[in-house]
């Protein structure tokens, strides 16, 4: 699934784990939520909510918490969702005032309450330098580094699973090539971009209704595990 992507990245597993285990025992052992509460940062498009999300999926699997429903709201807008878990996008936003009643809030918080923030490094830099009892809540620290081109193809292989899709060999080819079509010396390549690629792959393959008809009956569209084929037409420009 799209966890195993990230944990498959150079640096990524230990500062997963390191996070999760962090995490973990503040919402098992925690009286409030003043430490334990979570940072991930990275470039725009690395895929930082679809990671907090599973980040919060683990630990729900783990622990049991956060209880209560998964918030995602932009800090420019910040409220309080009691007990469950409140995602901070674009994070670097938080006015000061904000971030001294949110840590207060969060010290004498006993539902369970959990905080993923995320923004790139400056932002993020940003957020944490607001106010020192702020900074002291985010013991959990993520940073997504760049991708490699055989990352964003991994990550491309995952995203298509979880959509019930597979890409053949050539498609493989034909994916590194649609990738190295949009990468710039100047800006990191995005996990967003690399969906779009995929995205757009799934739907060239459903659109040819008379042809997919067909390949229903010849069988040729579906691998082993029923997962639907990606062929390199599909990524055709």
């Amino acid at each position: 699934g799209i966890f195993t992507y990230f944990v498959s990245i150079k640096g990524m597993e230990e500062q997963i784990c390191q996070a999760l285990t962090g995490a973990a025992r503040h919402l098992i052992t925690g009286k409030d939520a003043s430490t334990g509460n979570m940072v991930i940062q990275g470039g725009s498009g690395s895929g930082k909510t679809v990671l907090a999300t599973a980040m919060v999926k683990a630990l729900q699997k783990e622990t049991g918490k956060p209880k209560g429903k998964v918030g995602k709201i932009e800090a420019s807008a910040l409220n309080k969702i009691s007990g469950g878990c409140l995602i901070i996008e674009k994070a670097g936003d938080i006015s000061k005032e904000t971030a001294v009643r949110l840590a207060l809030l969060l010290k004498s918080d006993t539902s369970g309450l959990f905080v993923i923030m995320e923004d790139t490094h400056r932002g993020i830099e940003k957020a944490l330098g607001r106010d020192e009892g702020f900074a002291s809540r985010f013991s959990e620290k993520i940073n997504i580094p760049i991708f490699t081109s055989d990352e964003l193809v991994s990550f491309a292989k995952a995203y298509a699973n979880e959509l019930g899709y597979t890409i053949d060999e050539m498609g493989i080819l034909a994916l590194y090539n649609s990738i190295s079509n949009i990468q710039k010396y100047d800006k990191a390549t995005t996990l967003t971009e690399v969906k779009e690629i995929v995205d757009d792959a799934i739907h060239k393959s459903e659109k040819g209704g008379l042809r997919k008809a067909f390949s229903i009956i010849t069988s040729r569209r579906y691998d082993d595990e029923d997962y639907v084929i990606l062929r390199e037409k599909d990524f055709g420009i």
